[in-house]
């Protein structure tokens, strides 16, 4: 029997969480103790409220100002009262199919060195999502920021996505995997003081994929548990204000990884194609 904390960054996304929780019901046996904890980012009165009224939640939090999503999550793990044998990081729109909670759970038995542990994740229409990628390097970023909207199959792109996922039916150790869901080991989780907060929101995951690896800790793709994912709504009502977050994200990334001052061009280079991205592409 184990015990997972699933933790959830809640920002006007009541009526999603909502549909979470009713997805967890056939995705864990009883084996498995299971817990929803939400924190809030919106300020908002009536999500306040809605969030409160929840008896399915195992704690909530209303939170004082907009922490972002790193932030929001370890001012969440630090709020637990008990131990847990995994904490589940989580959108709220995601939803689980029968069994994958378990599928996922069962995993780190084979993979001893496993920090963190991704599910397959398809989107509403059943299509893949490249969730266990590669790390970008500068010269892959700047090839995917310049092209992935004109030629969505370009290399550099290709080799980011990691499309040979779509097809593995076992486990794979990948890079990073996204933080849409993902299990993680919390001691892992503790050895690297979780996300970096200096990530507002989108790349968080990589980094934090980045730094455990640095430990030797392994990242590992689970495509027996599945889930379906909307695809984030909260930030597609914001998409100008969300694409140029991503993009500071990208370059605080690449340019910590590679902060060598003979690297400069390079960095430089992917300034200026992240500019083009965020200006003259939609993500």
């Amino acid at each position: 029997m184990a015990s997972v904390a699933i933790l959830v960054v809640a920002y006007h996304s009541s009526s999603e969480i909502a549909g979470l929780v009713e997805s967890l019901v056939t995705a864990a046996s009883l084996d498995n103790t299971v817990d929803i904890h939400v924190i809030d980012n919106s300020r908002d009165a009536g999500e306040i409220e809605r969030l409160s009224a929840m008896t399915e939640l195992a704690s909530f939090i209303p939170s004082t100002e907009n922490l972002g999503y790193g932030a929001g999550m370890n001012a969440l793990a630090a709020s637990l009262t008990r131990e847990y044998d995994w904490l589940l990081i989580c959108n709220p729109d995601v939803r689980f199919t029968p069994g994958s909670l378990d599928e996922l759970m069962a995993a780190p038995a084979r993979h001893p060195l496993g920090a963190l542990f991704g599910p397959q994740i398809v989107g509403e229409d059943g299509i893949f999502y490249p969730s266990a990628r590669s790390f970008p390097s500068i010269r892959t970023g700047v090839g995917h920021a310049l092209l992935a909207n004109i030629w969505p199959t370009n290399p550099w792109t290709l080799r980011y996505h990691r499309q040979g996922n779509a097809t593995a039916t076992t486990d794979t150790e990948v890079d990073w995997l996204s933080g849409a869901c993902v299990l993680v080991r919390p001691a892992a989780f503790a050895e690297v003081s979780g996300f970096d907060e200096g990530y507002f929101m989108y790349f968080e995951d990589v980094d934090l994929g980045w730094r455990l690896s640095k430990r030797g800790w392994q990242s590992i793709y689970v495509p027996a548990a599945r889930i379906v994912h909307s695809g984030g709504q909260s930030t597609k009502r914001q998409a100008t204000a969300m694409r140029a977050v991503h993009h500071r994200s990208a370059e605080r990334y690449l340019s910590r990884k590679y902060s060598a001052w003979y690297l400069a061009p390079l960095r430089v280079g992917l300034r200026f194609a992240l500019f083009v991205r965020r200006d003259f592409f939609r993500r």
